[in-house]
């Protein structure tokens, strides 16, 4: 916003039009000349008279006031990304749990009931003689006699017992075939060699879904206060051009009598006017991005689009950070507690364990296995029955599918590709941070030098406006010095201002990116 003060000051870029009245250096001098000196007072005093200032007063917390904090606290009750990351989080949960479900031992029931077209298993038609005796030498084979009992006549062997004639077998299939089964595979290679690394490549995921999350937290958070803080800036640069559009509109008044007295020309007053109006076009650009920095706050917090009001005391300093290590250990700290490094760490262990899990596909498959079988009829019992019968069956089973292996292979390689696509990534945003880290840094040292610089030098601005202010109603100052004095108050009062806002913006840029905002 110091760029809204050049608005006011562009006149100073071309030699005075017209030098008004000559300026005696012995009336210059004479009223108050210890003021016109350099202002010697501590910084306390300046702290002081910066906040009895009109922009002081104009960016005193009022009570219930819009706060850093406030905005910070509804961004994140408010954050889509937010809850995007909590999705993933409970998307990498349901993942813990379908690996531990898959590696459970399978258990299946059936039901079924079938109807078979009719068929019969037939040995053969007639009849068979069996004898029980066969034939000897020297007697007939078979004879003719007296069946036992006495009744009848039978056909004898050659000992005199009856032949056996047996009517053609002929087997009978049920139509109706009814099965209730149940089975259990039990997949023991897995559990020797994928169970281990699958788990934790998919607990792995999830702590670097949830540092995803935090991070996700913090930086919302850090948004949230840096909105508010450019907020601040609209707010000071419209209380500063307000305040200096009071001050030129009462020297307007002053060169229009000095006009009338004929001690003033026409450019005097036309130059005023023109710089009255240059700071009312610049109160429009000023409300406009403060409405514009409003709604920023709105959206954040999801709430309605309303005028807030200031509750930080923006002119105090920010939350002591107490002594701060050298650079290069500042980089170190925020490498190791950014947690979206963490999160990228967790995501590269949790890669390397899925590797694991899926070369154990390499090898040959064991898996134990029981079966159970209640049916009507049972394939079990011979010959096939119309009635309920059980049976079970237990092993073991060693398979290998020789297609699997080059497909493992071609996932294993895709798996190690993404790994060390993640650790670039990680290598990425270390180089990152490095530089977030030491351009916070050096913005903060600025700011903390800029601070004391310009108090002093709206104190001496302020009192070298008030001098020429005297000056010019005794005829001693001209139109172009008053309108210099103007313009360098102006842009002072915006440098104080800043300068505060930017040692508040610099500091919570510095603990985020140290990775001191973390959650506990």
């Amino acid at each position: 916003m110091i760029a809204i003060a050049s608005l006011f000051v562009v006149a100073l870029a071309a030699p005075p039009s017209d030098a008004g009245a000559v300026p005696d250096p012995r009336r210059a001098a004479s009223p108050d000349s210890a003021a016109s000196q350099a202002v010697a007072v501590d910084l306390d005093e300046l702290e002081r008279i910066l906040r009895e200032s009109p922009l002081g007063k104009g960016l005193a917390p009022v009570a219930g006031g819009l706060t850093d904090d406030a905005v910070a606290e509804r961004a994140v009750a408010a954050s889509p990304s937010l809850q995007i990351k909590q999705e993933a989080i409970e998307r990498a949960a349901a993942r813990v749990d379908q690996a531990i479900v898959s590696f459970l031992p399978t258990i299946g029931v059936k039901a079924s009931y079938s109807r078979l077209s009719k068929a019969a298993i037939n040995f053969g038609g007639g009849a068979s003689v069996t004898a029980v005796n066969g034939p000897s030498e020297g007697v007939a084979p078979i004879t003719v006699g007296d069946c036992p009992g006495g009744q009848g006549q039978c056909a004898l062997d050659p000992q005199g017992v009856p032949l056996v004639v047996t009517p053609p077998f002929k087997i009978q299939i049920p139509l109706n075939s009814y099965s209730l089964s149940a089975n259990l595979s039990v997949p023991i290679s897995d559990y020797i060699l994928s169970l281990a690394p699958a788990r934790k490549g998919t607990l792995a995921a999830r702590e670097a879904a949830v540092f995803a999350r935090d991070a996700e937290r913090v930086k919302v958070q850090t948004d949230a206060r840096l909105a508010y803080f450019n907020w601040l800036r609209g707010v000071a640069s419209l209380v500063v051009i307000e305040d200096s559009l009071q001050r030129t509109q009462s020297r307007l008044v002053d060169v229009e009598n000095l006009f009338t007295a004929g001690s003033a020309t026409r450019s005097d007053v036309l130059r005023v006017d023109a710089l009255v109006s240059s700071q009312q076009a610049a109160i429009a650009d000023a409300r406009a991005f403060r409405k514009i920095a409003e709604r920023n706050l709105a959206v954040m917090m999801n709430e309605p689009t309303r005028a807030y009001d200031v509750g930080e005391d923006v002119l105090a300093p920010p939350r002591d950070l107490g002594e701060l290590p050298a650079l290069d250990d500042l980089i170190a700290e925020a490498q190791a507690n950014r947690l979206e490094v963490r999160s990228l760490e967790r995501a590269v262990d949790g890669m390397q364990q899925n590797i694991r899990a899926t070369r154990a596909q390499y090898y040959p498959r064991l898996d134990a296995f029981a079966d159970a079988l209640y049916a009507n009829p049972n394939q079990r019992f011979f010959p096939l029955a119309p009635v309920w019968r059980a049976s079970w069956s237990v092993g073991v089973q060693l398979s290998y599918t020789i297609n699997q292996s080059l497909r493992t292979k071609a996932q294993v390689r895709e798996l190690k590709t993404d790994k060390r696509e993640l650790v670039l990534q990680a290598e990425q945003m270390r180089r990152a941070i490095a530089l977030e880290v030491a351009q916070a840094y050096h913005d903060r040292e600025r700011a903390l030098a800029a601070i004391e610089l310009s108090t002093r030098g709206l104190a001496s601005s302020t009192e070298a406006y008030r001098v020429a202010s005297e000056n010019y109603k005794l005829g001693a100052a001209t139109t172009n010095e008053i309108i210099a004095a103007e313009g360098e108050q102006v842009q002072a009062a915006l440098r104080a201002v800043n300068s505060r806002i930017d040692l508040h913006v610099a500091t919570t840029r510095l603990l985020y990116a140290t990775g001191r905002l973390n959650p506990k």
